[in-house]
């Protein structure tokens, strides 16, 4: 823990030291020098003075990407590679609600609470999901669609702009139409995957937090534990001596 904290101690000072010796070479080589610029990916990115208003609870994934006016209500997740594009139109994202992989939703779009939005769908602009909808995955919904309260959207069905799909309904096929009334089963089900997705996003948002530090401990236990019987090393006496082992 000591040479830690000194560790910790130094590298300010060595990251000074090497940012300075780039300073001064840039310098010398003057019109020569040749600068490479980064552009760190940012998860929320303000166009035209409007940034997302994103509740603290929520999951974002950090390879996700919420542009403009967007907003996401408590104990949302858009996840790994999603895109809520609103810098022409505002979107807003209803409590609970997930969005996952890769999902596209365009501006204008209102998206309501308890929904869940399979990955790769694509959503058009001024779309609107009611409560407890379950759109599939890779389902493409038009421009001004509507899928009402508790309505299903098959995977890959492709709902037309401006069509609506009814309440607790199961709509399914390119153009898509409605197939059945949903079960209660079913319904059930649908909240049943919201609720799981809300529980796997918190999993998700405490591992995407752990710094450098945290990660590299986990590292480390996963590499004892599979080295490690811990009935021979209890045997032994060594759990006593390990407080972290206490936590296996």
């Amino acid at each position: 823990r000591r040479v830690q904290k000194m560790l910790r101690g130094l590298a300010p000072v060595v990251r000074g030291l090497g940012s300075a010796i780039e300073r001064f070479g840039a310098a010398i080589q003057a019109d020569k020098a040749y600068t490479e610029i980064l552009s760190r990916h940012r998860e929320v990115l303000a166009v035209g003075g409007k940034k997302g208003a994103i509740d603290a609870s929520c999951f974002v994934a950090p390879s996700a990407t919420l542009i403009g006016d967007v907003s996401v209500a408590a104990k949302s997740s858009v996840w790994y590679g999603a895109m809520l594009l609103g810098d022409a139109g505002k979107i807003s994202i209803g409590a609970g609600s997930h969005i996952k992989d890769r999902v596209v939703v365009s501006g204008g779009s209102t998206i309501g609470a308890g929904v869940v939005v399979g990955a790769g769908a694509l959503l058009g602009s001024k779309v609107t999901v009611g409560d407890g909808a379950n759109v599939g995955m890779g389902a493409k919904i038009g421009d001004g669609a509507t899928v009402a309260a508790g309505a299903a959207v098959a995977p890959g069905a492709v709902v037309e702009s401006g069509a609506t799909v009814a309440a607790g309904q199961l709509f399914a096929g390119a153009p898509a139409k409605a197939l059945r009334a949903l079960t209660d089963e079913e319904k059930g089900r649908l909240l049943g995957a919201a609720h799981a997705m809300m529980s796997l996003a918190k999993v998700h948002k405490e591992e995407n937090n752990k710094d450098f530090l945290q990660v590299e401990q986990d590292k480390s236990d996963l590499k004892w534990s599979g080295e490690r019987s811990l009935d021979y090393d209890g045997s032994l006496g060594l759990l006593e001596k390990n407080p972290r082992a206490q936590t296996w």
